[in-house]
C-alpha cells in the first residue's frame, strides 16, 4: 500500500466510484502495516482503476483522497471523494453546521485536545483486570506524580467521573464523627463544596468572602481559632466562577499551624497555576482542564496524614469510598470498572505536559492571557477581578450596556468560538473567556477579531 502525490484522471476516479467497494477493516489493516497512523497522511493509494476493480471481488480496501486536507479524515473509512467533491465535502463536514466543525472552545473545560489524545481514547478494548490496564494505571500515576512533583509517599486515587466526584470522595473521607468542616466560599464551587458536605451529613462552618475577592487569610485563621472542633479546611484554589485565585499557600500554612487537614479543589488550577502539592492533604483534580485530557477521569492526591484520616472515617458511600480506591493502588486494581478511554487519553496528555515542562506550560498560559488582557482593555471591557488575583486561564468581563450574553454568544459561535456565561448572581452581568487546552496564539488573535466585530454590531 503506497501513497502517491498525484490524483488520477477524472475518468479513472469515475471508474473507481462505480466499481470500488472498499472494506474498512482492510483499509485500516493496510494502513497499519504501512505505518500510516492517520488517514490525513494518505493520498491516492492506487492509480490503476483495474486494480481496484479486481480487488473488489476479493474484498480488498481502497481509499481515494487528498492527503493534506481534512476531508478524507472526516469521511467514513470507505468514502471516496473526487476532486470536484472535496469542496462540498469540506463544507458539509466543517461548515457552520458541519458534524466535524472545529469550534474553538473558550470555556473552562472540557478543553481542546490534540489528535493524539483523541486517538488514545479510541484505542484497543481493554479489560481492567488484565496486565494491559495495570500498565496504563501505573503509567498514569507515575506521570501524575512527576507533574505534581511528589513521591510515592503520597497515594493517588484514580476515579471515573468529573472533578465533583473527586471532591465528594475527598470530603467524605476528611472529617471524623462529631467534628466539622470549614469551607471557604467565594464562588459557585465553594458553594458546591458546602452543599456536597452537607448532603453527606457533615456539619460545616462557612467562611464567606465576596465573589470578586480572594478570601482574607486572617479571617480563615480567626475561624479556625474560634471553631475548635474543625477537622478540615476545604478550599477552592481557582474559582472558575470568576477566574479568581485564592491564596492557597497561605491558607495551607494556616491550616497546618492549626492542626487542621486541607481538602483543596485544584480542578482548574493543577497544571496551570503554581500548586505545592506537598503541603496539601487531599488535592482533587480532573483530566479535562489544565492537563488537556478528555473528560471522564478524576483523581485525589492523598498525603499520609490524609490516608490515616480516611481510615478513621466510616464510609458513607460505596462508589465514593476513598479507602476502596487506595486499597487498589498497590496492584493497580480498581474497585469498579474505570473509564479506560479517559485514562488512556490522560496518559498521552500527561506526556505532553512533561515534554513541555510544567513551567513551560505556565509560560504558554501567561502569553495567552497577555493577548486577551491587552485586547479587552483596548475594547473597553471591564474585568471583574483585580490583576493580582486573576488566574492564568479565565477572564470574567462585564457585558457592555445593551449587550446580552445570548446575542454575543450567538455571533461568536457563528464565527467559530464558544464563550461561557456567568454563573449564579452574575449570570446576566458577565461573560467568561477561558484559554484552557490546546489553543494556539493565533486562535486567540482570531477570537479577538471576532469579538471586536460582534461588539461593534451589538453596540450599534
Amino acid at each position: 500500500m503506497a501513497a502517491t502525490t498525484e490524483l488520477p484522471t477524472q475518468p479513472a476516479i469515475e471508474l473507481w466510484l462505480e466499481l470500488a467497494t472498499p472494506d474498512p477493516f482492510l483499509v485500516y489493516d493496510a494502513m497499519r502495516e504501512s505505518g500510516i497512523a492517520d488517514v490525513r497522511k494518505v493520498g491516492v493509494l492506487c492509480t490503476d482503476p483495474a486494480h481496484v476493480a479486481a480487488a473488489r471481488a476479493s474484498g480488498a480496501g481502497a481509499v481515494v483522497g487528498v492527503g493534506d486536507l481534512h476531508a478524507l479524515a472526516a469521511a467514513a473509512p470507505d468514502a471516496i471523494a473526487t476532486r470536484d467533491e472535496l469542496e462540498a465535502l469540506i463544507a458539509e463536514r466543517y461548515g457552520p453546521e458541519g458534524s466535524q466543525r472545529r469550534l474553538v472552545l473558550l470555556n473552562p473545560g472540557p478543553a481542546l485536545t490534540t489528535d493524539a489524545v483523541k486517538r488514545a481514547a479510541a484505542g484497543a478494548d481493554m479489560c481492567h483486570r488484565e496486565p494491559e490496564y495495570r500498565q496504563l494505571d501505573r503509567r498514569v500515576r507515575d506521570k501524575l506524580r512527576a507533574v505534581a512533583g511528589i513521591g510515592a509517599d503520597r497515594a493517588i486515587a484514580l476515579l471515573s467521573g468529573s472533578g465533583t466526584a473527586a471532591n465528594e470522595t475527598a470530603l467524605r473521607a476528611s472529617v471524623r464523627p462529631g467534628r466539622r468542616l470549614a469551607v471557604v466560599v467565594n464562588g459557585v464551587y465553594g458553594e458546591r463544596l458546602l452543599a456536597s458536605a452537607s448532603r453527606a451529613g457533615i456539619e460545616t462552618v462557612p467562611i464567606a468572602a465576596p465573589w470578586t475577592e480572594p478570601v482574607d487569610p486572617a479571617h480563615v485563621q480567626a475561624a479556625l481559632t474560634v471553631e475548635l472542633d474543625v477537622d478540615t479546611l476545604a478550599i477552592v484554589h481557582h474559582e472558575t466562577t470568576t477566574g479568581l485565585l485564592n491564596p492557597l499557600a497561605e491558607l495551607a500554612a494556616i491550616a497546618a499551624d492549626a492542626g487542621v487537614l486541607t481538602v483543596v479543589d485544584a480542578i482548574s488550577s493543577f497544571g496551570i497555576e503554581e500548586v505545592d502539592v506537598s503541603t496539601l492533604d487531599f488535592m482533587t483534580c480532573s483530566s479535562n482542564k489544565g492537563l488537556h485530557g478528555l473528560p471522564g477521569a478524576a483523581f485525589v492526591v492523598v498525603s499520609p496524614a490524609a490516608a490515616r484520616r480516611a481510615r478513621s472515617v466510616q464510609p458513607t458511600s460505596v462508589a465514593l469510598d476513598l479507602c476502596t480506591y487506595l486499597d487498589g493502588e498497590a496492584n493497580a486494581s480498581p474497585p469498579f470498572t474505570p473509564a479506560i478511554p479517559a485514562l488512556a487519553s490522560l496518559d498521552v496528555a500527561l506526556d505532553r505536559v512533561l515534554a513541555e515542562g510544567v513551567d513551560g506550560r505556565r509560560v504558554r498560559y501567561a502569553e495567552r492571557c497577555e493577548i486577551l488582557d491587552e485586547a479587552f482593555e483596548r475594547l473597553g471591557l471591564e474585568q471583574l477581578i483585580e490583576p493580582a488575583s486573576r488566574s492564568h486561564s479565565i477572564r470574567s468581563l462585564r457585558l457592555p450596556d445593551g449587550v446580552s450574553f445570548a446575542a454575543l454568544h450567538e455571533r461568536l459561535r457563528a464565527a467559530g468560538f464558544v464563550v461561557y456565561a456567568g454563573q449564579g448572581a452574575l449570570a446576566v452581568e458577565i461573560f467568561r473567556v477561558a484559554c484552557m487546552g490546546e489553543l494556539e496564539l493565533d486562535d486567540l488573535r482570531r477570537f479577538v477579531g471576532a469579538l471586536e466585530a460582534a461588539l461593534a454590531e451589538l453596540r450599534a
